[in-house]
């Protein structure tokens, strides 16, 4: 029984050990730090801890704080020690003030925000991603004012399937960018490894059922290579809202008319008609160490960059909520296994590798290069942020959980 007892301490001992070993503060940490105006919660974190994501690890909620878990700026925090444990403890240099009849409450718009909103806000505006039966059901416009190839203000807009609506409603109008979809790579299609799947980025248009290399006509799509499709996994339709119109006349039929409100880009035939979106959006998230196990997670979008991405740039990524991606949810961004030949060994012209190529080959590990947060998910897209790294992001790098 007592040998029992004492490999029970020992097993209890060191999962102690491993979690606290875990989180590491910064050999640079200040024991106290002031809240600044303009500070993210990241850059706190990254202050105190080498892995930031592990903030909620040490944050130590005090109960008689006003809102505990958002910070403001004068806040002091505090570095210490817990039953032997680092945890940050908040002072809070500017309480709430009680002032009969009324109480003057600290503003919930002035407490730190996660990342830098302004650095993302436009994103979050301007794209959303769709679902394959979101796409087949959305209005679409058909035709412009006098048969215009392009609609600008104040023209009038043609839309097709926009049901329900009364005159003087606004819709957002926005153009149809790329499908992510994951791919077999390997025939036959249906027993194709999953590992070895293919994440694909290609361009689409309102009525184009099919896009790609995959097979020579649309009869092929259709009937010999039917088993390809059906193995295709559409991760999400991405569009960009381009500008806003109202119901200006309900018509008998399918046909409403719209006028041009406001437009960033030209609207042109084929552009989708939806509902406004709300903006809704929650910047007081913690960054927390992502969980999901997939194998085969990968980048698949650079906002604004079309080879890399480096420190504060925007990235897709091809899992989402239902895939256990949440927000907040830091991982490591990971350059994949590469083969190259070892010249030292195997020269250009060594003959031994004449009829045997792969003699020559090894295969480099995969590299840590980044780590990104997410910061807003879907069904099985995700976008996220890169915090920091020691290289750019490149498309279909493998993403990790840290």
């Amino acid at each position: 029984m007592l040998k029992k007892l004492h490999l029970l301490f020992i097993a209890v001992t060191l999962i102690s050990v491993q979690a606290f070993a875990e989180i590491e503060l910064n050999p640079e940490h200040p024991d106290t730090y002031v809240v600044q105006k303009g500070d993210t919660l990241w850059d706190i974190s990254a202050m105190f801890l080498k892995s930031p994501w592990l903030w909620p690890e040490i944050w130590h909620a005090n109960p008689q704080v006003e809102n505990p878990h958002l910070i403001y700026p004068g806040d002091v925090l505090s570095l210490v020690y817990l039953d032997g444990k680092p945890a940050i403890q908040l002072t809070r240099n500017h309480p709430t003030l009680k002032l009969s009849p009324k109480t003057r409450e600290i503003s919930h718009e002035n407490a730190i925000k996660t990342i830098p909103l302004s650095e993302i806000e436009s994103f979050l505006k301007n794209l959303r991603i769709l679902s394959k039966e979101e796409v087949d059901l959305a209005p679409y416009v058909v035709s412009m004012e006098d048969e215009h190839l392009r609609g600008s203000k104040p023209n009038h807009l043609y839309v097709r399937n926009l049901n329900n609506v009364k005159q003087g409603d606004v819709f957002a109008v926005v153009r149809p960018t790329l499908i992510y979809r994951d791919v077999p790579t390997d025939y036959p299609w249906e027993s194709s490894p999953y590992n070895e799947r293919k994440t694909e980025t290609v361009e689409w248009s309102k009525g184009s059922e099919y896009t790609g290399k995959a097979i020579m006509t649309r009869f092929w799509k259709k009937y010999m290579d039917r088993t390809y499709w059906e193995n295709v996994d559409i991760l999400g339709y991405e569009v960009e809202e381009i500008g806003t119109a109202m119901v200006a006349r309900v018509g008998t039929g399918d046909i409403t008319t719209m006028k041009v409100s406001k437009n960033i880009l030209e609207i042109k035939e084929g552009d989708l008609v939806l509902p406004l979106d709300d903006g809704s959006f929650d910047a007081f998230f913690q960054p927390k160490a992502g969980a999901a196990t997939d194998s085969n997670i990968r980048v698949i979008a650079l906002n604004n960059a079309a080879y890399s991405a480096a420190k504060r740039q925007i990235v897709a990524i091809s899992r989402g909520s239902v895939d256990g991606i949440n927000v907040g949810d830091v991982y490591d961004v990971n350059r994949p296994e590469k083969e190259i030949r070892d010249n030292v060994m195997f020269p250009e012209d060594d003959v031994r590798t004449l009829f045997k190529p792969s003699k020559s080959k090894v295969t480099l590990p995969e590299e840590n290069v980044a780590n990104i947060m997410i910061f807003r998910t879907y069904d099985h897209i995700s976008y996220g942020m890169i915090m920091d790294g020691t290289r750019p992001v490149q498309m279909y790098d493998y993403v990790r959980a840290p």
